[in-house]
C-alpha cells in the first residue's frame, strides 16, 4: 500500500504495563482525511477513544484520569484491584485497540498506532 503525503496524521500511543494490561493511551493530531465535520477518520478515532473512556467510567467503574482537548485525548488507567472491574476494563480497552488497528489497516496514511510495553 502506498502512503499518500499530507500534513495531518493521528498518532496513537498505547502503553501496556508489565502485566500486559493497558495503563495509558494518548491520541494526538488530526488526520486531514477530509474537511472538518466530514472527516470520517477523525470521527471514528474520536468515537472509539471517547467511548472507551465512558465505558471505563460507567461500565467498569474505573476512575480514569483524562484530558480531552482539540486534537488530544490522553487517558491514564489506574491500577485496578477488583477482578470484575479489571475484566470489564480490559475488554473495553482491547476492543478500542481492535477498532483503532482496523482504522489503521484501512487508512494507514492518516493514522499511526504504536503499542509499547513497560520495561
Amino acid at each position: 500500500m502506498i502512503k499518500l503525503m499530507h500534513d495531518g496524521m493521528i498518532n496513537v500511543e498505547i502503553l501496556k504495563g508489565i502485566n500486559g494490561f493497558i495503563r495509558k493511551f494518548t491520541v494526538e493530531g488530526h488526520s486531514d482525511y477530509a474537511e472538518y465535520g466530514s472527516d470520517i477518520v477523525c470521527s471514528a478515532v474520536s468515537v472509539l477513544t471517547q467511548t472507551a473512556i465512558i465505558g471505563l467510567r460507567n461500565v467498569a467503574g474505573v476512575s480514569v484520569i483524562y484530558i480531552m482537548e482539540d486534537g488530544l485525548i490522553d487517558c491514564e488507567i489506574p491500577f485496578i484491584h477488583e477482578k470484575d472491574k479489571l475484566i470489564k476494563a480490559n475488554a473495553i480497552l482491547d476492543t478500542m485497540v481492535i477498532g483503532l488497528m482496523n482504522i489503521k489497516k484501512n487508512y494507514s496514511a492518516y493514522i499511526d498506532v504504536v503499542i509499547k510495553g513497560e520495561v
